[in-house]
């Protein structure tokens, strides 16, 4: 062992762990490549990292792990040191104001935690957009991204905001229209509406209202979080900073077969439901609803609504006006009898 350990200490007085390094393959055996390095002993490339392509005189680019193997060779990795130095030039351009992804490694009471190429992360409360607060217990384990207003590279720590992220990313670029067809991920759901994570980052909100023909109280009733559904873009501004979206438009309206039944003129029974400055909203006997205008329905057009309608009362008229695209119908009543 302690032959072992000398070795090691021989053969790293030149490479440290995480040195990358262009060697020359001398030799293929059962057990890998043998590389060398140009140090005192040879390294070894593991067999299972080693590309079949690679004969005996190539050049070759490794990664020092920081390992000896039983026959003292160093271990060197060949399969991650592409993206070895990748990180490393991610970490070159690290500077207060740069924007960044980390990964999401755990949610404290302060903040979020994450890892970035070695550096630690933190993300405290204070500096998330209401959006990433309300969805804090799903970020774990996702990349998210956000802007550095600190940096230590002594400690290789980094704190982050994403409230000044809108200042630094521009996703007017990103190319997304209205009436496009859009996948999308519920990220957080409440009774009412929904955050909906759609594709570069962008985010969209779905309301009670886009989401079902059908009547429901809650969203929760259709939609679960951290699943993946299709979406309807129904409208956006021009930075892709405020996105809308509905589930129900991608399906047929229910409404649109009952409409095309009816016709100007028909006569309907009703009663009154609601009393309004301006008219009366009618439950007609097919379950629809139907304004009656108060100046369509008086001869004298200061005649106030409550004059003509009383909540409760049992009307009978003919449709005078069909709003097929808003699914609005205007009704005439006959004169009631006293």
């Amino acid at each position: 062992m302690q032959t072992r350990m000398n070795d090691f200490n021989i053969n790293f007085t030149q490479y440290k762990k995480g040195d990358i390094i262009t060697g020359t393959i001398v030799m293929l055996t059962k057990r890998g490549a043998i590389v060398n390095i140009g140090g005192m002993k040879d390294g070894i490339v593991p067999k299972e990292e080693l590309d079949s392509v690679y004969k005996e005189g190539d050049a070759i680019l490794v990664m020092v792990t920081g390992k000896i193997d039983d026959y003292g060779c160093i271990v060197l990795d060949a399969k991650n040191v592409n993206k070895a130095i990748e990180q490393r030039e991610k970490i070159k351009n690290l500077k207060i104001g740069s924007s960044f992804k980390f990964v999401v490694t755990d949610i404290l009471a302060s903040g979020i935690k994450g890892e970035f190429v070695g550096y630690s992360v933190f993300l405290p409360y204070s500096q998330c957009t209401k959006e990433d607060f309300l969805i804090r217990n799903n970020l774990k384990d996702r990349e998210i991204e956000a802007v550095i207003i600190e940096v230590n590279s002594l400690q290789k720590s980094i704190v982050c905001s994403t409230k000044l992220l809108q200042k630094t990313v521009d996703y007017s670029n990103i190319q997304i229209n209205v009436n496009d067809v859009v996948a999308g991920v519920a990220i957080k759901v409440f009774d009412k509406y929904a955050i909906i994570m759609l594709k570069d980052g962008l985010k969209a909100k779905l309301s009670i209202k886009d989401a079902s023909y059908e009547h429901i109280e809650s969203l929760h009733e259709i939609l679960e979080e951290n699943r993946e559904y299709e979406f309807k873009v129904l409208d956006k501004n021009a930075d892709n900073s405020q996105i809308s979206v509905g589930l129900k438009q991608l399906k047929p309206n229910p409404l649109d077969e009952v409409f095309r039944q009816i016709k100007l003129g028909d006569g309907y029974n009703g009663v009154v439901e609601k009393i309004y400055p301006s008219g009366a909203l009618i439950k007609l006997d097919n379950g629809l609803t139907a304004f009656a205008l108060t100046k369509e329905n008086s001869e004298n057009i200061n005649t106030a609504t409550h004059h003509i309608y009383k909540l409760g009362d049992k009307v009978n008229g003919y449709i005078s006006n069909i709003d097929l695209e808003n699914y609005k119908l205007n009704i005439i009543t006959l004169k009631k009898k006293d």
